[in-house]
């Protein structure tokens, strides 16, 4: 915080000698390009994130706070070491309003950029230190406790709505973050250790136990045709409530299956489906940049081919349709 005070200190200018309606035109502009270049890569790793794990929406706008604080760094540091030039003007009082406009956008951009990194800087702080202390304070199962809790007290308020399609899916969803909550804080990670290898995957394979139990819920919530069948998934939520602030894993386990399958999430597939048409493409803008490569007379066609295979890949999950195109693809460039 004091590095930002200072490098604002330093660096900002605010001119007096040009017209005051084009200086306040050039402070909200500077204001708006500097917020607009922070907020997109955040805001782009949001809706990515919520169109390929739409369970992960809770505990990642928790987290969105660091990405944010990240972006923000960046401009800030890269407006800090900067040097702004307006164009030549012929005129002398031309060049003296151009450079004053310049450096009130310039300082605008750097004020707004120091702000967010300030503020984001502080909750990002006491967002760790929040943690930090719970951990040291709390018991292992109180975030699932509370996550819990509050899931239930929502379905059980919201009960008579069992008939509304949307609030079912919230419902489910709010039950698929307590699972994954539930994964996290039951494998004790925290207190075993990935260097305990078998105490540490017996606890994860119960963790993964216990939050199949939670997703049980959502099938019997699907299925509900009355407020009763609601009532009776709610109150086996509080019964697993009442299991965790006890500590009684026994419990948990009770009515958990013996066996759990891996579970292939959304994100995951996204990703294998397209790092191989990445790569391919990469190699394609890549690969004729190499001299042996860029001498050869089917540099060109290589780096299309390679493109098109990439792009038919990501575009398609047919293998054999894959392989006729890549055939037929090939016999036109490579021939």
């Amino acid at each position: 915080m004091t590095i930002v005070i200072t490098v604002l200190l330093a660096r900002s200018k605010f001119p007096s000698d040009a017209p005051t309606s084009s200086l306040v035109n050039h402070y909200l502009a500077g204001a708006g390009i500097a917020s607009g270049i922070i907020v997109t890569p955040p805001a782009v790793l949001a809706l990515t994130a919520y169109v390929l794990a739409p369970s992960m929406r809770h505990p990642f706008e928790r987290l969105l706070l660091y990405p944010l604080f990240g972006s923000a760094a960046l401009v800030f540091r890269f407006l800090s070491v900067t040097i702004w030039e307006p164009d030549p003007d012929p005129s002398p009082s031309g060049v003296n309003t151009a450079a004053s406009l310049v450096d009130a956008a310039a300082t605008s951009a750097l004020v707004t950029s120091g702000i967010i990194v300030i503020a984001t800087g502080i909750l990002a702080g006491n967002f760790w230190l929040t943690l930090y202390f719970d951990s040291r304070r709390c018991h292992p199962y109180d975030h699932v406790a509370l996550f819990l809790l509050g899931t239930a007290a929502a379905i059980r308020r919201e009960r008579r709505r069992w008939h509304d399609d949307r609030q079912v899916t919230s419902w489910r969803a709010s039950l698929e973050i307590v699972a994954i909550q539930v994964e996290r804080d039951a494998s004790l990670s925290r207190r075993t250790g990935i260097a305990e290898g078998s105490a540490h995957m017996e606890l994860r394979e119960e963790a993964l136990r216990i939050a199949a139990v939670v997703r049980s819920h959502k099938r019997a919530l699907a299925e509900a045709h009355s407020p009763r069948h609601v009532d009776a998934v709610v109150a086996s939520l509080v019964d697993g409530l009442r299991a965790f602030c006890a500590g009684d894993r026994t419990a948990l386990l009770a009515n958990a299956p013996d066996q759990v399958p891996p579970r292939v999430i959304r994100f995951t597939r996204a990703a294998l489906r397209v790092a191989p048409a990445a790569v391919l493409i990469s190699a394609g803008i890549l690969l004729p940049l190499v001299p042996a490569v860029a001498h050869s007379e089917l540099a060109s066609n290589l780096r299309w081919y390679l493109i098109v295979i990439g792009a038919i890949m990501f575009v398609t999950t047919r293998e054999d349709l894959a392989a006729k195109i890549s055939e037929a693809v090939a016999k036109v460039l490579l021939k």
